[in-house]
């Protein structure tokens, strides 16, 4: 059943796309006959990325980031992924909306708190990232058209600032209710995504809430202090418990628009920003690399040599398809001609092992170390800082050597060994690029930053977000700066898709004023 209900769920999803993702759709349907269960279980089956959003992470957020590279044309439009994002996000929010007013009918409520805990966070999920991509947005009065009827297609949109305490205070209630304690109602199989296992949801939910508050926390530092403060002594993930959708934990999911996005018009290569933090130089053999990532991440040109793209150049040269599964399924080392070095290729082939990140283990170290590094909510202890950067680190080196080493078609550059060794941390640890120096608060704080960054490989999204809410404070070339700026850096949002003119006109020409633009701040930039 488990197997069944998700796959009907995703399938859905999966195939009411076109590639353009531009197609105006008209209101979905109410889904009011579906069971409690199946509406959950729809909210989970919501999280994988959308394709629109795969070909707009390729084409634009990488080289926003700075993570990756776009040799040519970017391929696809900047608001490809509007249209998915927005129609999923809501669609997750109207299933809610059905569940919240079930439980709140319920005879006895408060035993559907584990449910109710694990729909806010999810939720809260999605409406962190969801926020982040468009600012302002409809919220507080979202999803409420299949109780509501068509009244409820026409909604207002909520401030940002209004938003994040709103997320804050729906993970506080879910930490605060999460229990194991007998008499509550369980989804059972249908919690496709953390099994029912109470602990973790705690763990993820109050790392979430410690994510947001500090995401936060540059604007309205009076309620994120204490949210942070709090956060930091109840449970948070720790080294494993990296959040995401794993397909072996999973059946039946795979993750072939992930797939479609690379094989299809993709031009991402390694950048010079990426590769400069992860080999001391740029030898073409390789000897530069000190960090084990770097091998996991990206391989070599077609010639097999080591060759970034200097960042924000002008134009790139480049050739060969490194993305042709045809190809490469049979050769692995069937490029093409290409200059540059790509993205790992097993990114591409798996579609049936390597997750879909959402928070990592590392991340939630690397926020710790913010916390203390800066003094956000607790007393600044750069002693305290290190510890928990280094354990970030070591999380992150952890979490990536086992992707690869237990991806079965994983065969160049594949780690002897599961386990990190002793080496393989010191060697990253102790490079000057990398070693946290307490005397130096404000360096160690970039390179807080930095290691987040490269964490963040599949979570360009992410790496946004912290580009956004720092001030630019994320590894960034310098040379030819003003390339970047030109083409990459005033994109700040997603444009809202044009079915809310459609659908949802005086409220969107009220929030826009009639003009939507992409290089409008959202609130948490500075």
């Amino acid at each position: 059943m488990k197997k069944l209900i998700y796959l009907t769920l995703f399938s859905t999803t999966f195939f009411s796309c076109t590639k353009n993702f531009e197609k105006i759709n008209t209101p979905p349907k109410d889904p009011v006959t579906a069971s409690t269960e199946e509406l959950f279980n729809g909210i989970i089956s919501s999280l994988p990325v959308t394709a629109g959003e795969y070909s707009v992470m390729n084409s634009w957020i990488y080289p926003i980031t700075q993570q990756g590279v776009v040799a040519g044309s970017n391929s696809y439009n900047f608001d490809n992924a509007r249209g998915g994002l927005w129609t999923t996000y809501y669609q997750a929010m109207a299933n809610y909306r059905l569940i919240q007013s079930r439980i709140e009918a319920a005879a006895t409520p408060a035993s559907m708190n584990n449910l109710y805990a694990m729909l806010k966070t999810l939720m809260a999920y999605k409406t962190f990232k969801n926020t982040n991509y468009f600012g302002n947005m409809p919220y507080s009065k979202a999803g409420y058209a299949p109780i509501n009827g068509a009244a409820g297609y026409n909604v207002p949109y909520d401030k940002q600032e209004d938003i994040y305490p709103a997320i804050l205070t729906d993970l506080k209630w879910a930490v605060d209710n999460l229990s194991t304690a007998a008499g509550q109602y369980s989804p059972g199989n249908y919690d496709t995504f953390l099994k029912g296992d109470i602990a973790k949801w705690t763990k993820f939910a109050n790392s979430l809430r410690l994510y947001v508050a500090i995401t936060m926390y540059d604007k309205n530092s009076s309620l994120a202090g204490p949210q942070i403060a709090e956060a930091l002594g109840k449970p948070l993930l720790t080294d494993g418990e990296d959040i995401g959708l794993w397909p072996t934990a999973i059946p039946g999911l795979e993750f072939q628009w992930r797939q479609w996005s690379f094989t299809q018009d993709c031009n991402l290569r390694m950048g010079s920003t990426m590769w400069n933090l992860l080999s001391d130089n740029n030898n073409t053999d390789g000897s530069g690399i000190f960090d084990i990532r770097a091998k996991i991440f990206f391989e070599t040109n077609g010639a097999n040599s080591w060759v970034a793209i200097p960042q924000n150049q002008a134009t790139v040269t480049e050739t060969g398809t490194p993305y042709n599964i045809a190809n490469r399924d049979i050769d692995w080392n069937n490029k093409g001609n290409t200059n540059y070095s790509a993205f790992n290729f097993y990114f591409v082939k798996d579609v049936k092992y390597i997750p879909e990140l959402m928070l990592t283990a590392a991340q939630v170290h690397f926020l710790k170390a913010e916390a203390y590094n800066r003094g956000l909510g607790v007393t600044a202890n750069q002693t305290t800082a290190k510890a928990a950067y280094d354990a970030g680190v070591t999380a992150s080196l952890t979490m990536w050597k086992k992707i690869a080493f237990n991806t079965p078609s994983w065969a160049v550059n594949k780690p002897a060994q599961e386990a990190l060794t002793t080496a393989e941390l010191n060697q990253v640890l102790t490079n000057s690029k990398v070693a946290y120096n307490t005397a130096d608060a404000a360096g160690s704080l970039l390179k807080i930053y930095a290691q987040t960054w490269i964490d963040q490989y599949r979570q360009p999204f992410d790496a946004w977000t912290l580009l956004k809410r720092t001030g630019g404070k994320t590894p960034m070339a310098t040379t030819d700066a003003g390339n970047y700026t030109g083409k990459y850096g005033k994109l700040y949002k997603f444009r809202y898709p044009d079915e809310e003119q459609s659908f949802n006109n005086a409220n969107w020409k009220a929030e826009t004023g009639g003009s939507d633009v992409s290089d409008k701040k959202i609130w948490i930039q500075p």
